[in-house]
């Protein structure tokens, strides 16, 4: 029996047309190895790409939020989970904000991570160490915004 790789997808809210595209081919090549997507409910950027490709391919997905119901609409094939803020509590144990709790849940219900980076957003770069701290295997690709040329 074939073990299930649930393979989280995770990137940046303000990503450019490279990003999005590339994160367009590993939902497709994800859903060629028969793996389970794991993606946020964020109606931008990464997280929406990722959950339109999904429901183009009818590929195998989870998404995960913080709300009764998904953001950017889920999948109707897949399933949604809700992750309630109580989850997680930091070392102080205070709770953590409810995006943190969503990121960290998802990290650890994948088997594996791709985090696609603007080489901005704090929270891509966050949820990548998250991982890495976990001892699982985590991939940063960054597609920076590329500077205008005056001259």
């Amino acid at each position: 029996m074939k073990p299930i790789t649930h393979l989280m997808i995770a990137g940046s809210r303000y990503s450019n047309y490279e990003a999005l595209n590339y994160a367009r081919r590993v939902v497709q090549r994800a859903h060629q190895l028969g793996y389970t997507i794991v993606v946020g409910d964020n109606p931008k950027g990464v997280d929406m790409t990722v959950v339109q490709e999904c429901r183009r391919l009818k590929a195998k997905v989870l998404v995960v939020g913080i709300t009764n119901f998904p953001r950017n609409g889920g999948c109707s094939h897949g399933s949604y989970v809700k992750v309630e803020r109580d989850t997680y509590r930091a070392a102080g144990g205070y709770l953590l904000d409810r995006y943190h709790t969503r990121d960290r849940w998802m990290v650890d219900n994948a088997t594996l991570g791709l985090f696609i980076w603007n080489g901005n957003s704090q929270g891509t770069k966050t949820g990548y160490d998250y991982m890495l701290s976990r001892h699982k295997e985590a991939h940063l690709i960054t597609f920076r915004f590329k500077e205008a040329c005056h001259g």
